[in-house]
């Protein structure tokens, strides 16, 4: 009985913490914007771009990016909204301050609309080869078909390819490596392929080789320009919290990954 008290003591005491920390926060966040004359409305886009973030048909919102910005508004302590947005507009939205945080890489789209903050997470960059192809390492590339997101460019892949087809979805492009001939590799990010292998019903078996193309690129959180220091400061130690505490991988986990 002892120690059973002893646990339950634990556990309250843990959500206390965890209940006190999103309190102090919140409290926080409200004094810097009242300060500044700011609005107490956290306002987070998040990119249309399965997994890692969309809308089902019941208008449901899904993710791995949608759930950790979630998270972000829960311990800010406010109250917030959390947007699906296609990417452009995210960061038009970002640049003209009508949102305050969105997630993204360091590209130039990203840099131009807003600040960095603190890194959300590492994603690993693979590129996943056909079946039969031969490919076990990123220069058997050279003089092969490959499918790139049309966003997408790879330094470690620069002159390598004898073709590269981009297109718009994940998903348009497992289908392509695996129904259509010719194709000999496709780059993708670590999460889209697994979950869109899973929600094809394909394996692993069905593919070959997976080589590593870039291992723990920086997913960073922007915030708008004009979002004022105080607010940075505790929005940035939420970010790293929640980054020392892995909730990415076990999201990654939920999204697909085995």
């Amino acid at each position: 009985m002892r120690n059973m008290n002893k646990k339950s003591y634990i556990r309250l005491y843990t959500v206390f913490i965890c209940y006190s920390l999103i309190w102090t926060y919140g409290i926080a966040i409200a004094e810097a914007q009242n300060l500044t004359d700011e609005r107490t409305i956290l306002k987070i886009g998040t990119m249309d771009l399965p997994p890692y973030g969309w809308k089902d048909s019941h208008h449901e919102k899904h993710g791995i990016i949608y759930e950790l910005n979630q998270e972000i508004g829960i311990r800010s302590g406010v109250s917030f909204t959390n947007v699906i947005l296609p990417p452009n507009r995210m960061y038009h939205f970002l640049k003209n301050g009508k949102i305050d945080l969105i997630s993204s890489q360091a590209h130039q789209a990203a840099l131009d609309a807003g600040d960095k903050l603190a890194i959300q997470f590492n994603i690993n960059v693979i590129a996943v080869t056909k079946k039969g192809s031969g490919i076990q390492k990123i220069e058997d590339f050279k003089g092969k078909n490959l499918i790139y997101h049309h966003s997408a460019s790879y330094s470690q892949l620069e002159g390598l390819p004898q073709n590269i087809q981009r297109v718009k979805s994940y998903r348009q492009i497992l289908e392509l490596l695996y129904f259509r001939p010719h194709k000999d590799g496709a780059v993708f990010s670590e999460p889209a392929y697994y979950y869109w292998m899973q929600a094809m019903g394909l394996t692993p078996a069905d593919f070959g080789k997976i080589i590593m193309i870039e291992r723990d690129k920086e997913q960073w959180i922007f915030v708008r320009k004009g979002l004022p220091h105080k607010i940075r400061i505790i929005l940035k130690q939420i970010v790293e919290d929640i980054y020392r505490e892995n909730l990415y991988e076990e999201l990654l986990k939920k999204y697909g990954k085995k």
